[in-house]
């Protein structure tokens, strides 16, 4: 079984050195499993495929190699081709340049582009496509035995969510690693912080708050004559429900997944929203909201509230305030006041990159980590609070998961006719 390599990293060094359990952190020792560490026959290298060639999928595959000095890329896929390019160009500039080892034949784009990488003898895939391909494309890599890095979230409706969590549930039967990329579950002072608030240094969990407010997300691209319907909207992907399911499930759900951490991942009873959309308006932002604000609360009586804006112009503001019985724990600032003060000085670590170090880590060692539980369910969280503030309704915990409402188009085909959905209005929708 081949070690652990070294590296001069201290965040990749220490974590070797305290090995996966400890590095990856309390809260996920339980989810690691054993099996056979993955390398390619007769060598050390561990075969990595990336599928969704934008800045995110990019990072990830940088960090991946960074993770590994025998790691390597091996196939690409997008639906475009110029983003598969330009990830191409981007990676053999970058620091693992040397690590990149794509010939032109494994170099993918069209709706099928995740079938041919998953078809190049892979070890493992990272998944970073808009949200709404993660169910299929997951479900595909673990039917290929194919171990799994999927970006947030991890589905844009309750159909996506109930295949994601049956992909993961086959993952562990298969023992193949499902490592999310909710980043701040490996964030070491957040671990910590959270460690704290779950051995009782705050009491029990009264309230919660979680506010992001931040400024709008230029991600747009300009409607060309030639470009159909569906290249529009893939293009503009962050700005339709159907591929990104709306910014409070494509963006806050770091926020929601640290409030469920905090709760030990339970989930909340029922969620009450309002929102909608004042500057972001007119077709180039597709529908889409603004502003969020939710309202959750469990079973036991604990109130979530929640609030997420991307608004020019206005206040920024991010927080999160888990308050208890005999402190309150200022998540962000990663200090606690109260009865039981605690105030480390902590900082944040690199969490993209701490992700990838316990998820080749995993592979090179023969442990398996499976994030599957948590990673559906605080999409789900989102996607709940979604449906509340598009109807103006009350929605329940069960209600959202047994949903039948898919926002899957027609057909994937480049010339379906795809107009530009309308605007939820509460009330009507």
């Amino acid at each position: 079984m081949p070690k652990p390599p070294a590296s001069t990293d201290s965040n990749r060094r220490d974590f070797l050195q305290q090995g996966a359990t400890t590095a990856i952190g309390a809260g996920l020792a339980g989810q690691l499993l054993s099996t056979t560490p993955v390398h390619a026959a007769g060598s050390d290298e561990i075969r990595i495929g990336l599928i969704g060639c934008g800045g995110r999928g990019t990072g990830a595959a940088v960090q991946a190699l960074t993770a590994d000095p025998q790691a390597r890329l091996v196939a690409i896929g997008d639906a475009f081709e110029d983003h598969w390019q330009r990830c191409l160009r981007r990676m053999n500039s970058s620091s693992v340049g040397e690590q990149v080892a794509i010939p032109p034949e494994h170099c993918f784009a069209g709706f099928d582009a995740y079938k041919k990488v998953l078809a190049c003898d892979l070890d493992a895939v990272l998944l970073a496509t808009p949200p709404h391909f993660r169910p299929e494309h997951l479900r595909a890599a673990i039917d290929a035995d194919v171990h799994v890095f999927a970006e947030k979230p991890v589905a844009v409706d309750a159909p996506g969510v109930r295949s994601v969590i049956e992909s993961c549930r086959l993952a562990k039967e298969k023992k193949l690693n499902v490592v999310s990329g909710l980043c701040w579950r490996y964030e070491t002072g957040m671990i910590e912080m959270m460690d704290q608030i779950h051995d009782g240094r705050i009491g029990d969990i009264v309230a919660m708050e979680t506010t992001r407010y931040g400024t709008d997300v230029s991600k747009r691209v300009n409607r060309q004559p030639e470009m159909t319907d569906m290249e529009w909207q893939m293009r503009n992907w962050y700005y339709f429900t159907w591929l990104s399911g709306d910014f409070n499930v494509e963006q806050f759900i770091h926020e929601l997944d640290k409030m469920a951490w905090a709760m030990q991942d339970k989930y909340p009873a029922w969620c009450l929203s309002t929102g909608g959309r004042q500057t972001r308006t007119g077709d180039p932002h597709g529908n889409i909201y603004d502003h969020i604000a939710t309202t959750y609360e469990y079973d036991n009586g604990v109130r979530l509230y929640a609030q997420t804006r991307q608004q020019n112009g206005c206040q920024t503001k991010r927080q999160d305030i888990v308050m208890g019985t005999k402190g309150i724990a200022d998540l962000m600032e990663y200090k606690i006041t109260g009865q039981n003060s605690w105030d480390p000085k902590a900082r944040r670590t690199q969490m993209h990159q701490l992700e990838q170090d316990a998820f080749l880590h995993a592979l090179r060692t023969g442990k398996v980590i499976n994030n599957g539980d948590y990673m559906a369910k605080s999409t789900l969280m989102g996607i709940m609070a979604r449906m509340s503030a598009y109807s103006g309704e009350i929605v329940t915990w069960e209600e959202a998961l047994n949903s039948t409402e898919s926002l899957a188009p027609p057909a994937y085909d480049w010339n379906q006719p795809l107009s530009i959905p309308p605007v939820a209005m509460p009330g009507l929708a």
